[in-house]
């Protein structure tokens, strides 16, 4: 009798729906005019070529792993050292890689 009162107990105890919902987060609230944060434009000072003219002045297009690294001022070429050519930029037409990449000679 004891076992079939608690489980009798413990299943009204579960059926039961919250009073109150749990607490939500909410989101921040989205930027507005001065609060805005300054465009990233690291590498931006880097001309623009194609994969096409990068490979014709004796460079190789290296792309970013996904970190942003190619996107920096700092940033150099892992085989040379030195700082990339400029930032390939995509055929008329055609693709372009969503993370970047540099020229590098």
């Amino acid at each position: 009798m004891r076992i079939a009162s608690l489980a009798l107990l413990l299943l009204a105890a579960c059926s039961k729906s919250p009073s109150t919902p749990p607490p939500t987060t909410e989101p921040e609230p989205a930027p507005t005019g001065e609060e805005q944060p300054a465009p990233d434009t690291q590498g931006a000072d880097r001309p623009g070529l194609t994969a096409a003219a990068c490979e014709a002045q004796g460079g190789k297009v290296v792309g970013d792993i996904g970190d942003g690294a190619i996107h920096k001022p700092d940033y150099r070429c892992p085989d040379s050292g030195e700082a990339p050519l400029g930032n390939i930029v995509a055929d008329p037409g055609g693709p372009m890689g969503v993370e970047g990449s540099v020229c590098c000679k």
